[in-house]
Formats: C-alpha cells, sequence, structure tokens
C-alpha cells in the first residue's frame, strides 16, 4: 500500500505531461509527448497551447508533420519520431489491413500508384481529392474511407501530411531521413512524460497488443521504478517534490487531450464521476475542467462569425471566483489561439 491518491496521481501525471511544468516550445512538446492526437486540430493546438512557455508560430516548424500513429488516429508529430512510427504501426494488426482484405484489393497497387505520381509531381505534393483521381478505380471510393489509404501510405513512408493553418489535406512526399529510433525510447518517453501509469495504461495509450511489444515492454519494465495506488504498480521515470508542485487552478483540458486518451483506468480524473460524461459514443473525448479537488465540468466550443462560444457543463456548480478564473484563462485562449472574441456559457450549474 502507499500514501498516493488518485488526486495525487492527477497532479504528478499533470506535473509530468507539461500542463505544470511546461516546455520550451511546440517542437519539445509534440516530441516528448509522441505526438498530439489531431482529429480536430484547433483542440491538438489548444493541448499544446496549454503545454509550452514559448507560443511560437507552430504553422512555421518544419519539423512538425500529420501522420497517423497510435490506433491508427492521426496525430501532429515530429519529423525524428516518423519512421519510428511508420515501422511500429505498419507491422501492427489494424483494421486498415482487414478492411483491404474485406475488399479483395491489393493495397500495394495503390500505393505505387501515389508514387509513381509523386515522382513526377515537381513539387512532390498532393491533395486528398488528387488521390481519388489517380488510384486505380477498382473500390477506389472503398479504400479512402476513413483515410484507409492514408493510413497505410503514412505506415509505408510514402508521404506524411503538411501541417496548414487552413487544415487542408495536403500531402508530400516523405523525405525523411531514417533515424532508426528504437522502440524502447517510445517506451521510455511514455512513462515519463505520462507515467506514473500502469503497463495497460501503456498497452491502451499505444494501441498494440501486448504480444506485438512483449520484449521491450517486459525488459524496460524489469528494472524501472514504481509505485502503488489501490494495489496497482505504476511505473515512472521521475517525481517531482509535492512541495513543487504549484497548480493555478482550474486546468483546462481540450478534447482528445493527450491525458484523457492515454490510459485504460479513467479513475484518477472521473473521481468517481460517470465516464459517460467525457468519453461520448462514436470514440468523442469531451474536453474536461479540473480544480483542486478533481472533475468539475466539462467544455466544448462552437464558432458563430467572429466569436467563439465556450460552452460549459457544469457537473458541480462553479464559484464566483472560480468562474472568473475560468473565463480569464478562455480568454486568453481565444486570443490567442482563435484569434476572437470569446463568449462564455455555463450549462446545469445552480
Amino acid at each position: 500500500m502507499s500514501d498516493y491518491s488518485n488526486l495525487d496521481l492527477q497532479k504528478l501525471r499533470l506535473y509530468n505531461n507539461g500542463l505544470l511544468n511546461r516546455f520550451e516550445n511546440a517542437d519539445i512538446c509534440v516530441q516528448s509527448l509522441i505526438g498530439i492526437q489531431c482529429q480536430y486540430q484547433t483542440y491538438a493546438l489548444i493541448s499544446i497551447y496549454n503545454r509550452i512557455k514559448h507560443k511560437n508560430n507552430i504553422f512555421t516548424d518544419t519539423n512538425l508533420i500529420k501522420s497517423w500513429g497510435q490506433r491508427t488516429t492521426l496525430h501532429i508529430y515530429h519529423k525524428n519520431d516518423y519512421n519510428l512510427i511508420s515501422d511500429l504501426y505498419r507491422e501492427s494488426d489494424n483494421w486498415v489491413y482487414k478492411y483491404a482484405k474485406h475488399l479483395e484489393l491489393d493495397y500495394s497497387e495503390y500505393l505505387n500508384s501515389i508514387v509513381r505520381f509523386l515522382d513526377k509531381n515537381k513539387n512532390n505534393m498532393i491533395e486528398k481529392k488528387e488521390i481519388q483521381n489517380i488510384i486505380p478505380k477498382y473500390k477506389s471510393k472503398e479504400i479512402m474511407e476513413w483515410s484507409g489509404l492514408l493510413i497505410l501510405a503514412t505506415y509505408y513512408k510514402v508521404l506524411y501530411g503538411i501541417l496548414n493553418k487552413e487544415d487542408k489535406k495536403l500531402y508530400k512526399q516523405n523525405d525523411i531521413i531514417d533515424n532508426k529510433k528504437p522502440i524502447s525510447d517510445l517506451i521510455y518517453r511514455y512513462f515519463k512524460y505520462y507515467g506514473p501509469a500502469t503497463r495497460q495504461d501503456f498497452l491502451h495509450w499505444s494501441g498494440l497488443k501486448y504480444k506485438e511489444i512483449k520484449e521491450d515492454l517486459d525488459e524496460y519494465i524489469k528494472s524501472a521504478k514504481y509505485i502503488y495506488i489501490n494495489n496497482k504498480k505504476y511505473y515512472y521515470e521521475s517525481l517531482p517534490d509535492f512541495n513543487e508542485i504549484k497548480i493555478n487552478y482550474p486546468i483546462i483540458l481540450g478534447k482528445f487531450d493527450p491525458l484523457l486518451i492515454s490510459y485504460e483506468d479513467k479513475e484518477w480524473v472521473l473521481n468517481g464521476n460517470n465516464k459517460s460524461l467525457i468519453w461520448k459514443a462514436a470514440g468523442q473525448v469531451e474536453g474536461v475542467i479540473l480544480v483542486s479537488n478533481g472533475l468539475k465540468g466539462t467544455w466544448h466550443y462552437k464558432l458563430r462569425r467572429n466569436k467563439i462560444i465556450f460552452e460549459i457543463n457544469e457537473i458541480i456548480p462553479f464559484t464566483k471566483g472560480e468562474k472568473n478564473k475560468l473565463e480569464k484563462k478562455f480568454v486568453k485562449i481565444g486570443k490567442e489561439v482563435f484569434k476572437k472574441e470569446i463568449m462564455v456559457v455555463y450549462h446545469g450549474g445552480k
């Protein structure tokens, strides 16, 4: 047994994940966290914004790209991780291979047609809508569904996505040198920046089956530091002194924040609440608002012409002081990420 609680675990993870001890810039943040999930680019930008000291222009950082990785989801990655991620998930058992087999097609023919096009294209660039026109016509629409062919194209190192302000689906022919980074490096970074975490948490985050990574994961765990919380073993690289943890509540985590998608056990953030408040149908993950005693609300935003409307669901009513602090933080996000005026609307509180 130990003296650590779920609220202690929450503080340790907030610190290690860059929300309290911030990264210097977006480049270091994205590489340390092994990508930022990016189905919704603006929420990904908020995740990065919340974790960095210097708000550099992410769209001018040529080290940052878009590609598919963990759980076959789109991420913003650092170029240094492109080969490691592509190699690892190309070998994994995922839905795209099964879907191609179901369609009774040889996806390598489709990938080769993209390569031929890029080789002839002087700019080595291609838009998603162009891909539909250059690949073999047989079931071309089906293999493009849910970005299936694009996922394979990144795993086979044919191309990667270009991060851009307009969020256009634009891709570039792969020009990244293979740096042969080992899988052990990925495991180390997970437990360093997401720890303390269990072995099952790592498997959940990675989307891999234990048999696919058993040797490397077992080797890490054999000598890893750990603590016990509620009879579970949590591994980590370092723990801050609790006296050094200064938290400016409330903490705002956006949809698909790295901390909300990286653990099998959700109780560290739920604090007894129903997980359906955050983890919705169709794989949607709501943003959360944390105060000193845990989860107090969820949130999302809507665009209305020149305004951003932040809609907050109060699980427990916020005090007047909490609302003032919360609104100041949302105003800052509105100005620095959206560059628009903001409006905050509360639901559910009494």
